[in-house]
Parts: structure tokens; C-alpha cells; sequence
């Protein structure tokens, strides 16, 4: 096998991420000073620890690598994958994530939001070994539909996640996995522009929020109704109004350890990673 292409920006496009981080730090500042005249310490101090962290700079190095005419994934989940969803077609639900991951763009985001979770992923199975979401590859894979991990996501210090369950039949869980395959071998992207406008220039080009709503919208899993490009992580929580969801498990990254909010073992393949 040859050697992998590294997921990285093009040279050309480099210069172009310092510009983008001195916009977004400026930004950032805008939002400091708003949140210090008009007193609200917490949002202040927020956005000097985005400052200081180097959230804007991490945040313009990564915003280069992403294309918005053309589909970056493509092939990214493999055939294990496929098995392990079809071995838990049966179980009874679908299974989604919430994140507070602690990333740059999580970060950023969160002083518009003023949401502490602000990524949302999609699984087939109990033990979230099929998840997965519409992400920027976080530097090893192309952005666009990737696995992603538990551990993964909370690798961040301070980082927390929320597991919920939604009930599902095996027929309803079928569709979404066709439609996971169909994206698979189309290839994907990630809709960076749909962030700010409600527009894609193709069918698989979509943010972690409009493609889990639209994975629940095509096998009739929706609870609640609204415009794709619109939808955010938390509205899956917000706009529950009939109870659909049960929240299952939640996780917190306390120092070096990944912890469950009840004292229980993890499953051996988190702590390994975590």
C-alpha cells in the first residue's frame, strides 16, 4: 500500500489560514468587549480563553482544508463497519450524541450559541462503535462523513458528551443504513457555507446537525419539524417536546480520564483509547 495523503490544506491556500484567524480573533474580541460593557463576566471571560487558547488560529488553519464545490470523503467507512450496523438493526433504537468537545470550531461557535454542545453524531448501536457525523476530519481524515469514538470526541479536557436513545424498528434502521452506504460510495463534504447561508452545492454536503436530522427525517424518526439548513445540535434536545428521547449515559474527560456520570466501568475499547 502506498502512503496515505496527508489531509492537509493546499500551499497555496496557507497564507489564506492567517487571514482567516486574524478575522476570527477579532471576532472573538468584538465578542469580549460586548460581553464586558454589558456585564456579563462569564461570556467575557469565555472569550478571552477562546482567545488564549489559540482557538481562532487552529480554527483558520483548519477552515483551508475544506472544498465547497467538490466532495473531499469519500469510501470512509468500511465494510466492518456495515457488519456491526447490521448485527444491531434489531435493538430497538437509534442512538444520538451530543458534544462538548472543546475543539477550535466548537469553541468559536459557542460564543454565538451560547450553547455548551455544538456537535451532534449518529449511531446504530448500543455501544456506539457504528457512530458517526459530518465533521472536518480533525487533522487525519478529509471533512466530510467520518467514524467517530467517544474517546475521540472527549479527548479535550474539560470535554463532556450527553447519549441519548430514540425508539426505532429494524425497517427504520435499514433506511438509514442504505442511505449511510449511498453516501459512502458517493463521497461527501462538509457544508461549511451552510453554516452561515442555507445553501449546498451538492445532495451530500451537509453540517453534523442537518445530516443527523436528515438521516431521522427520511426513515420517519423526526419529532420535530424544521428547515435542515436551520437545525442545531441542541434543538434535538430543546425541541423534544413529546419525549421522544431518553438520555442514557453522559461523559466527562475529569483530568486524563474519560468518566461515566455513574460510577461504572467504560467499555474496554474507550478506556484503551481514552
Amino acid at each position: 500500500m502506498g502512503k496515505a495523503r496527508t489531509p492537509g490544506a493546499p500551499w497555496y491556500l496557507r497564507p489564506l489560514a492567517l487571514l482567516i484567524a486574524g478575522v476570527l480573533l477579532c471576532v472573538v474580541g468584538v465578542c469580549y468587549g460586548r460581553a464586558r460593557l454589558a456585564g456579563r463576566q462569564a461570556e467575557a471571560q469565555r472569550a478571552g480563553q477562546v482567545a488564549r487558547r489559540g482557538c481562532p488560529l487552529a480554527l483558520g488553519q483548519d477552515l483551508v482544508r475544506h472544498a465547497l464545490f467538490r466532495y473531499q470523503t469519500r469510501a470512509s467507512l468500511p465494510r466492518a463497519y456495515f457488519a456491526r450496523a447490521e448485527a444491531a438493526l434489531g435493538d430497538g433504537y437509534v442512538y444520538l450524541v451530543l458534544a462538548q468537545s472543546k475543539s477550535p470550531a466548537g469553541e468559536v461557535i459557542g460564543l454565538f450559541t451560547h450553547r455548551d454542545y455544538n456537535h451532534i453524531s449518529l449511531a446504530l448501536d448500543a455501544d456506539l462503535e457504528t457512530l458517526v457525523s459530518y465533521n472536518g476530519g480533525e487533522g487525519i481524515a478529509f471533512p466530510g462523513l467520518n467514524r467517530e469514538t467517544v474517546p475521540g470526541l472527549a479527548r479535550r479536557a474539560g470535554a463532556s458528551l450527553l447519549v441519548y436513545r430514540l425508539p426505532a424498528t429494524r425497517h427504520q434502521k435499514q433506511i438509514i443504513l442504505r442511505r449511510l452506504g449511498k453516501i459512502n460510495q458517493e463521497g461527501s463534504a462538509y457544508n461549511l457555507l451552510g453554516l452561515l447561508f442555507p445553501v449546498a452545492w451538492q445532495p451530500n454536503q451537509m453540517f453534523c446537525s442537518q445530516f443527523v436530522y436528515r438521516m431521522l427525517r427520511l426513515a420517519g424518526l423526526h419529532y420535530f419539524r424544521k428547515d435542515p439548513f436551520q437545525v442545531r445540535p441542541m434543538d434535538f434536545v430543546d425541541l423534544d417536546a413529546q419525549g421522544a428521547l431518553t438520555l442514557v449515559e453522559a461523559y466527562t474527560r475529569v483530568g486524563g480520564r474519560l468518566l461515566a456520570r455513574e460510577a461504572r466501568p467504560l467499555p474496554a475499547g474507550w478506556q484503551a483509547s481514552a
